[in-house]
């Protein structure tokens, strides 16, 4: 009986732990879920400064980091309406996204 009553402590305590940041981001990656996406402008640069491309318009973006030794990668999709009409997968560059 201690032991749920310190679970019970425990989770109620976590629940007011999340940031402002947080919500945010978790309401950003609903809305692009539930919508097809979000307007963003997405650009890509080698690890020099180079611009390898831009995106505009309604994207989703995921990051994925893959396990141990995977290279970090950006997969950017791309919407007109509800259909899918382009799908990027970003590795080894530096991926800047500009939510408008």
């Amino acid at each position: 009986m201690k032991r749920l009553a310190i679970m019970v402590a425990l989770a109620l305590t976590l629940t007011g732990c999340a940031t402002n940041s947080d919500k945010a981001r978790y309401e950003m990656k609903q809305q692009s879920e539930d919508n097809y996406g979000v307007m963003r402008t997405v650009t890509a640069y080698t690890q020099t400064g180079e611009q390898i491309g831009q995106w505009h318009g309604k994207i989703d973006v995921t990051y994925e980091y893959g396990g141990s030794g995977a290279v970090p990668r950006v997969d950017v999709v791309m919407f007109d309406g509800s259909k899918v009409i382009d799908r990027v997968i970003i590795s080894n560059a530096i991926v800047i996204v500009d939510n408008e």
